[in-house]
C-alpha cells in the first residue's frame, strides 16, 4: 500500500528521521513531534519542503510550532547545524542575493554619512553638483562597490550550501527595494551637492585646500609656457601664493556657480591684483 511505503524524510527537533511511512509522518503530526511547517522531503522532490505543501500531509489538526529548518536527505544531521539561542538545533536556508545586495546598499549609504561627518564631503557634494556624466558614474560606482561585495558573498554561499532550501525571501520585493534605495540615496546626494554651494561664506577646509591645488596646477602649467627664464622654485612660490589670494575672496556659491560675463570681469581683476601682489613679494 501507497501509505506503508518508506519514502519519507523528516526533519523533527533538529534531528533528521527516516525513511517513513506516510502512516508514520502523520502518527508525528497526530503526536505533535511534526509541525506543519516543519520540513520533509523524499526521493523525486528538488528540495526539502513544509510539511503543509504537500498535499498528503495537509491535516488541518496538524500543529503549528516553530519550525525547524533542513538539511539535504543525505548529509548528516550534525553537518550545517548551529543553536538558534532555543536550545533547538537548525540549519539555514539560502541567503536572499537581492537582500544581502540591499545590507550592503545600507552600508554604503552609512559610509558616505561617516564621510560627511568626517568633514570630507567636498568630493561627493562636486560629483553630486556637476552631475556629468563621469561624475555620475564615479558616485553610482562608490555606492555600489558594498552591495556587489555582499551579493557576491550571498552567491558564493549558496554554491557552497546548494542543497539547503531556498531563501523564503521575495526577488522582486528585493529588487524593487534596491532600486527605491538607490534612487534615495542618489537623490539624497543631488540635494546635498545643492545645499554645499549654496553657501555664501569663503571656502574652508577641504574645499579650500582643493581650488588651491587645482588652481596652482593650472598656474604652473602657464608659467612653464609663458615665462622660461624663471625657476621652478620661483613659478611653484608664484603660483602658490596667487592660488590662495584667489581662494581667500571665493565662497562656495562663485565656486558652484558657472561664472556669466560680469562674474569672469571680476574674476580677471581679482586674479590681476592677486598676480601683482604675489609679484611684489
Amino acid at each position: 500500500m501507497a501509505g506503508q511505503e518508506a519514502i519519507w524524510h523528516v526533519m523533527i527537533g533538529g534531528e533528521q528521521r527516516g525513511p517513513l511511512t506516510r502512516d508514520e509522518v502523520l502518527g508525528y503530526a497526530r503526536d505533535g513531534m511534526l509541525a506543519a511547517n516543519d520540513f520533509i522531503w523524499r526521493p523525486g522532490l528538488p528540495d526539502w519542503k513544509a510539511v503543509s505543501e504537500i498535499s498528503d500531509f495537509r491535516q488541518p489538526a496538524m500543529p503549528a510550532a516553530a519550525s525547524v529548518q533542513s538539511l539535504a536527505p543525505d548529509q548528516p544531521a550534525s553537518e550545517h547545524v548551529d543553536r538558534d539561542g532555543t536550545g533547538v538545533q537548525s540549519v539555514g536556508r539560502k541567503w536572499s542575493v537581492w537582500k544581502s545586495a540591499n545590507i550592503g546598499l545600507l552600508i554604503s549609504a552609512l559610509t558616505l554619512l561617516v564621510q560627511i561627518g568626517a568633514g570630507r564631503g567636498f568630493e561627493l557634494a562636486n560629483d553630486a553638483h556637476t552631475a556629468s556624466a563621469a561624475t555620475f558614474s564615479r558616485l553610482v560606482g562608490q555606492i555600489l562597490l558594498a552591495p556587489l561585495i555582499f551579493a557576491g558573498i550571498a552567491v558564493v554561499r549558496n554554491l557552497l550550501r546548494r542543497r539547503q532550501p531556498k531563501s523564503r525571501a521575495s526577488a522582486v520585493n528585493g529588487a524593487l527595494t534596491f532600486a527605491a534605495l538607490l534612487v534615495l540615496i542618489l537623490g539624497a546626494l543631488a540635494v546635498y551637492g545643492k545645499m554645499f554651494f549654496s553657501r555664501t561664506e569663503a571656502v574652508s577646509g577641504e574645499t579650500r585646500m582643493a581650488l588651491i591645488a587645482g588652481a596652482a596646477r593650472s598656474c604652473v602649467q602657464k608659467q612653464l609656457s609663458s615665462s622660461p627664464n624663471l625657476t621652478a622654485s620661483q613659478i611653484d612660490k608664484y603660483c602658490g601664493c596667487i592660488s590662495e589670494k584667489m581662494a581667500d575672496g571665493t565662497t562656495y556659491q562663485q565656486l558652484g556657480t558657472e561664472p556669466d560675463a560680469s562674474a569672469l570681469a571680476v574674476l580677471r581683476k581679482k586674479a590681476e591684483a592677486a598676480g601683482y601682489a604675489c609679484r611684489m613679494q
